[in-house]
């Protein structure tokens, strides 16, 4: 996380149950993977613009890190839920969206983009250490096929995607909350 990243976060405890249908529910927590480089920012670009269009909800923290163990930087109970969204390569055309459980993850030349220590590794610590048990889920956005470090953000708009893959983005993160 960087320091002008501020996560949008409410008091952890704010949702203890589902007024739903009385289930147990912990807070849930949306971190973009990346870095301010190429396609690598489309993680980054996503929860800048998830986090602004669902600033009004009370049950989420959206934040970016710059690697995937950097989630251990929040307070994250066993109760709580997590949704990664990171960019990809090999999964289709440039701003396909796809969704992954931690046993789903792409290896190979289609495999998420890592950081320090990988997505793969990071997950199967947390699942190690009894975090998240309410629930992973890994987003992966396509990135263009020429998205090098020298990319200009001109080229990338944020998050990366036309109106209608946003939108669909947009449903798929509001499924993952109203599931919970």
């Amino acid at each position: 996380m960087t320091g002008e990243d501020k996560p949008r976060r409410n008091a952890p405890g704010a949702t203890e149950t589902n007024t739903a249908d009385g289930r147990p529910g912990g807070h849930a927590y949306l971190f973009g993977l990346g870095s301010p480089h190429g396609g690598d920012r489309l993680g980054w670009l996503a929860a800048e613009w998830l986090g602004d269009a669902l600033c009004e909800r009370d049950d989420l923290t959206v934040a970016r890190l710059d690697q995937p163990v950097d989630l251990f930087l929040h307070a994250v109970t066993p109760r709580d839920r997590l949704l990664l969204v990171d960019a990809m390569r090999g999964q289709g055309p440039p701003g396909t969206l796809k969704a992954f459980s931690p046993a789903e993850l792409p290896t190979a030349a289609a495999r998420l983009s890592s950081h320090g220590l990988d997505l793969a590794g990071t997950l199967a610590l947390v699942e190690a250490l009894g975090l998240f048990r309410a629930g992973i889920r890994i987003i992966g956005i396509e990135m263009p096929t020429d998205a090098g470090p020298e990319m200009t953000g001109r080229e990338m708009t944020a998050p990366g995607l036309d109106g209608a893959q946003a939108r669909r983005l947009h449903a798929a993160v509001l499924g993952w909350l109203d599931a919970g």
